[in-house]
């Protein structure tokens, strides 16, 4: 099963993101709120690729996608950061861990487009890395 994991607690983001991946993408979503469901949602299942909002009540999203990515088997699961945050003060630690971003607010035809770059080419970067 084809499987984005979404990490958003903002209920209109995170529902957007789910229609959207859902109905223009061959992926099905699984989505938690917090930092510590996502980590109980990779024990079962090991998503393709990782969506994560930068601010959520537990952990920022690049320190959820440092614990996820030391879980064996997710070493190369790419991950896309959310946020409103500003994306140049975040574009160092972005960088050094192959991170995309997408902004808030975003339309359609950039998450779809940042999800295929996702899931082709950072897959390849990361992979390469490991």
């Amino acid at each position: 099963m084809k499987t984005i994991l979404i990490v958003e607690d903002d209920e209109s983001t995170r529902t957007f993101l789910t229609l959207a991946i859902e109905q223009e993408t061959p992926y099905q979503v699984l989505y938690a709120t917090t930092s510590v469901r996502a980590l109980e949602i990779v024990k079962q299942i090991k998503p393709h690729l990782f969506i994560l909002d930068y601010l959520l009540p537990d952990m920022n999203g690049i320190a959820l996608y440092d614990h996820l990515h030391a879980l064996e088997g997710l070493e190369a699961v790419p991950a896309i950061i959310l946020t409103a945050a500003n994306l140049e003060r975040l574009q160092e630690e972005l960088q050094q861990r192959h991170l995309l971003s997408l902004a808030k607010p975003f339309d359609l035809d950039t998450l779809l487009e940042t999800i295929a770059f996702a899931l082709t080419v950072f897959r390849q970067i990361a992979e390469i890395d490991r």
